[in-house]
């Protein structure tokens, strides 16, 4: 069986939230929360980022790793990469896009990837275009979900 990101980050550094079984979780930050429920119970640990596993440059704030629910004995992994955020959602955009990336989250183990930028209000569509062609471009090159989650919102990953 190849070895997980999970393993490999757990060797240098202390999970945020431990590996456990969970139905969903819930990530703060100042006045910024995130939660993410996955519909039913799974195996989940999440990192701290920002100041622990990359302390210099653009980097995000939180790595959740989720095993594959039909997954137990193989090592197949969703990555959900998370950035806090009070109202600066493009800088979200450009921290997330660094922290991906980076070599370290090249995996292996990770079969599927999401990217959630959560803050307190967003740009509308039509007053910000460019940020909207800058996310089409970010999810084409980091072939991944992004979502825009409000604070305190249930964002559901099955």
């Amino acid at each position: 069986m190849k070895e997980s990101l999970h393993s490999v980050l757990e060797r240098s550094f202390a999970p945020y939230l431990p590996l456990t079984d969970r139905k969903n979780l819930s990530l703060k930050e100042q006045q910024t929360l995130y939660k993410l429920d996955f519909g039913k119970r799974r195996k989940c640990v999440s990192y701290q980022i920002d100041g622990n596993i990359i302390k210099t440059g653009n980097k995000c704030d939180f790595l959740i790793l989720a095993k594959q629910e039909e997954d137990e004995n193989n090592n197949n992994w969703k990555a959900i990469f998370v950035e806090l955020k009070g109202t600066d959602v493009e800088h979200a955009l450009k921290q997330l896009d660094a922290t991906m990336s980076n070599s370290i989250f090249s995996h292996g183990s990770i079969d599927e990837k999401h990217a959630r930028i959560v803050a307190k209000s967003f740009p509308s569509s039509k007053s910000n275009p460019k940020f909207e062609l800058e996310k089409r471009k970010f999810k084409a090159k980091h072939k991944c979900s992004l979502k825009q989650v409000s604070t305190g919102n249930i964002d559901i990953i099955t």
